[in-house]
């Protein structure tokens, strides 16, 4: 009987975690918006490239084209969750999942690693934003989805270890 109501109180836990943290990602198109803006009476254009987390502001006399700035956001993205990939330690998010179930998943949604700078050295300025944006979303994604991983493998068992033990 005392069984049951921990693995009832363990998926309701885990529905709940699952269910609230929200998940962002990069779409692969972006979306342009062309807006004009009065100044002190100097009308003036602007294009603008908007993805989930930043948008990039290009004035008309701006020598950059918008498909220029579209290569320049796409090449960024790639590049930081590519080294996302490749920089996160994936068995510390595990093991903090597993160790910790209900904290781990949470723990790895409010944690931001830092950055790589020596890979955005010499970039654009919109190369460097779409850059650290992907990496944080990216990083964030991977972190949560190996602390859910190693919470839904230690809840089980260190439900089954303290039952057992009282």
């Amino acid at each position: 009987m005392k069984l049951n109501y921990h693995f009832k109180l363990l998926g309701f836990i885990i529905t709940i975690l699952f269910f609230s943290i929200p998940m962002y990602s990069f779409c692969d198109g972006n979306d342009q918006v062309i807006v004009d803006v009065d100044v002190d009476g100097d009308k003036k254009k602007y294009h603008i490239i908007e993805t989930k987390q930043y948008k990039i502001v290009e004035v008309e006399d701006s020598p950059k084209s918008i498909e220029q700035l579209r290569s320049v956001a796409e090449q960024a993205i790639r590049d930081g969750e590519k080294d996302a990939v490749a920089h996160l330690n994936k068995v510390f998010w595990f093991s903090t999942g597993c160790f910790f179930p209900v904290i781990g998943p949470i723990l790895s949604q409010r944690y931001q690693p830092f950055t790589p700078t020596a890979r955005v050295l010499g970039k654009s300025p919109e190369y460097v934003a779409f850059y650290y944006d992907a990496y944080k979303v990216k990083t964030r994604k991977i972190q949560f989805n190996w602390a859910l991983g190693g919470c839904l493998v230690g809840a089980p068992i260190g439900g089954y270890i303290i039952s057992n033990l009282y």
